[in-house]
């Protein structure tokens, strides 16, 4: 699905992500910081309920809300709608 369908997103593949927050978009080049955790993917696009990341360790799962609070909290400061 492209990206484009969704306002709000923070996705990290590998080596690059993007993070976008009320249609503005930045590209990431580093995996975000969330709560302490080492992420190795992330697709949170909570317009359609998705939250799943994986962790370095392998672990694919929900995100806790906690890490939710926090996902929104990095989008709020990286993506700034000026």
């Amino acid at each position: 699905m492209s990206l484009a369908l969704y306002s709000t997103a923070l996705l990290w593949r590998g080596h690059s992500g993007v993070a976008k927050l009320y249609g503005r978009q930045v590209a990431l080049t580093q995996p975000p910081a969330l709560a302490g955790l080492h992420i190795k993917t992330i697709d949170y696009r909570p317009e359609i309920g998705e939250r799943r990341l994986q962790t370095c360790d392998g672990q694919v799962r929900e995100m806790e809300l906690a890490e939710v609070a926090a996902a929104d909290e990095f989008l709020r400061r990286v993506v700034s709608p000026n």
